[in-house]
């Protein structure tokens, strides 16, 4: 028996993304060319491997068993092409990262020009997107690096196989109208009335807001769904309501709205794939550096104190 390690591959996409639709969506191909990979990887593996449920299909327990070999053995081929990248001469390549959009615009794009002024031949591709998909996209080595964030209060069962790069600190602050009857809040408690904004429950920043205020005692009221948090902030500005957004969501903040801080902060990370025994390509490791290396001034010091929890 010999096995395609290509459609290996597929066969591990269609388990983390759990069908062949969102596979085919995530290598860029037909769910007919899926469906044809995974029907001759069952003639080289000699079983059934996927089987129909419903409009969907499901992993046999020998499909099971295969895409967690797979996972395996794509991790070893990452490990002998990072081998291989590191014995060539200069860092080129490409580099593909996923991040959020607040952590996209202050670190990100900064640390991407700063890799590109310093390795001319890098091509660092940066992708908007949350952190569930960025983590799925980094395992099946569509993405490089992840800009992920976890909150205090909200724990984050990270996949296993991934290295955490802990960058900032990031404190969540109150965004009350500066003026009429809430202007003079400063806490959650002063707020448990109030009409709130948040992003929609399961995204990590709506789940935030939520477990926030359950905290506090109450439940809060979201009369506004709002993933933006520049739109959130002129809801605010407008009297609509109020919000918590963490600092570098106020990078532009609009007149009208005044801010207070809390006890809480979330965590922002880079993750990207373990290197088992094999080293870090050069190229991942030069867009690390400079997206460790400087951070926001405001966060600077915090930052550093993340690093050394991550590493101790």
């Amino acid at each position: 028996m010999e096995l395609d390690a290509r459609r290996l591959r597929v066969l591990h996409t269609v388990a983390v993304r759990g069908g062949v639709t969102a596979a085919a969506d995530t290598l860029c191909v037909s769910p007919s060319a899926v469906s044809q990979q995974l029907s001759l990887l069952e003639r080289e593996a000699g079983c059934d491997l996927v089987e129909r449920v419903g409009r969907g299909v499901a992993l046999t327990p020998a499909g099971r068993a295969l895409a967690s070999a797979a996972e395996e053995v794509l991790h070893a081929l990452d490990r002998a092409e990072a081998a291989l990248a590191a014995a060539r001469k200069g860092i080129g390549g490409t580099v593909r990262v996923s991040a959020f959009p607040s952590a996209a615009r202050a670190l990100v794009a900064p640390a991407v020009a700063r890799t590109l002024r310093r390795h001319p031949d890098l091509d660092v591709r940066v992708g908007e997107g949350e952190d569930g998909q960025g983590l799925a996209d980094l395992r099946l080595a569509a993405v490089d690096v992840v800009i992920a964030q976890e909150y205090d209060h909200v724990p984050v069962d990270f996949p296993t196989g991934l290295v955490r790069h802990a960058l900032i600190r990031d404190p969540l602050h109150l965004c009350v109208p500066a003026s009429g009857p809430l202007a003079g809040a400063s806490s959650l408690e002063d707020l448990r009335d109030a009409r709130w904004m948040a992003a929609a429950p399961g995204t990590p920043c709506g789940d935030s807001t939520r477990q926030a205020c359950h905290d506090a005692g109450f439940s809060p009221d979201v009369r506004h769904s709002v993933m933006d948090f520049a739109l959130a902030l002129d809801l605010v500005a407008e009297g609509l309501g109020v919000a918590l957004i963490p600092g570098l969501g106020l990078r532009d903040l609009p007149e009208g709205v005044v801010t207070a801080p809390t006890a809480h902060a979330r965590t922002i990370y880079a993750l990207t794939r373990e290197p088992g025994v094999g080293p870090v390509r050069p190229a991942v490791a030069a867009f690390l550096g400079e997206l460790l290396g400087r951070q926001p001034s405001a966060a600077r010091g915090s930052a550093g104190r993340a690093r050394a929890e991550n590493e101790a």
